[in-house]
């Protein structure tokens, strides 16, 4: 049995419907995961930000569970302000920022400074994702995760990792809370729980299961259509 709060990722109503009556009580609207819903892309091009609050906006209004939202990566610092009001006035208590495409360390200090100053509402919680570990490594994860805490962060998500990441990661010296992303195929819910996590976000299944889903409905309706 999984000790481990699981949070599902979702980038359709009919998720949101599912996962609710399954009992789950929070949802993570991955922006990758919904630029793939509506763009057909996952890694290359994402929604404009202003769309991607938009859907989540409307997600979030078909749903009672909390929703856990993006900052997209594509969001200038100067923009970012409005982005956290935007998703402070959707209802989103708890928002994600990603250091993915942050050069260093300084620029995530740059930008949790402005994201903190953007915040006005004190229930509401910045979660920084740190995606890098498989580049930088186990003291600039420290650095990171030290920067956070500093700027009023105390939760850090880590994602790109596998299962036999999960024992140096063990090595990070924090009271920050630390929660992991299945968003690969080499780390699974065993490995994730080997570190305690808050809780566990799972992108990959999600991500998998909707690609097969729209394959498999797009391979049955071109039967019907040419075998009648």
């Amino acid at each position: 049995m999984m000790s481990a709060h699981i949070i599902p990722a979702a980038s359709n109503a009919l998720m949101l419907k599912h996962f609710e009556s399954q009992g789950f009580d929070r949802v993570y609207l991955d922006s990758r995961l919904v630029s793939t819903q509506l763009l057909g892309t996952y890694d290359t091009d994402l929604l404009s930000t202003t769309a991607y609050l938009n859907y989540v906006q409307r997600l979030a209004a078909v749903t009672k569970m909390a929703v856990i939202a993006d900052i997209p990566d594509n969001v200038e610092l100067w923009t970012l302000p409005t982005t956290i009001q935007a998703l402070q006035k959707i209802g989103c208590r708890q928002v994600i920022l990603s250091d993915a495409n942050l050069e260093n360390a300084e620029a995530l200090d740059q930008i949790l400074t402005s994201a903190q100053q953007a915040t006005t509402d004190e229930n509401f919680e910045i979660i920084v994702k740190l995606d890098g570990f498989i580049n930088y490594g186990l003291d600039e994860l420290q650095t990171r995760i030290d920067i956070a805490q500093a700027n009023g962060v105390n939760h850090i998500l880590i994602s790109n990792i596998t299962n036999g990441d999960i024992a140096i990661i063990k090595a990070v010296a924090t009271t920050a809370l630390i929660s992991l992303i299945i968003d690969n195929a080499n780390i699974n819910y065993c490995g994730a729980e080997q570190l305690n996590p808050e809780f566990i976000l799972d992108t990959y299944h999600v991500y998998a299961g909707l690609t097969r889903a729209a394959r498999t409905i797009s391979q049955d309706m071109v039967l019907k259509i040419f075998m009648g």
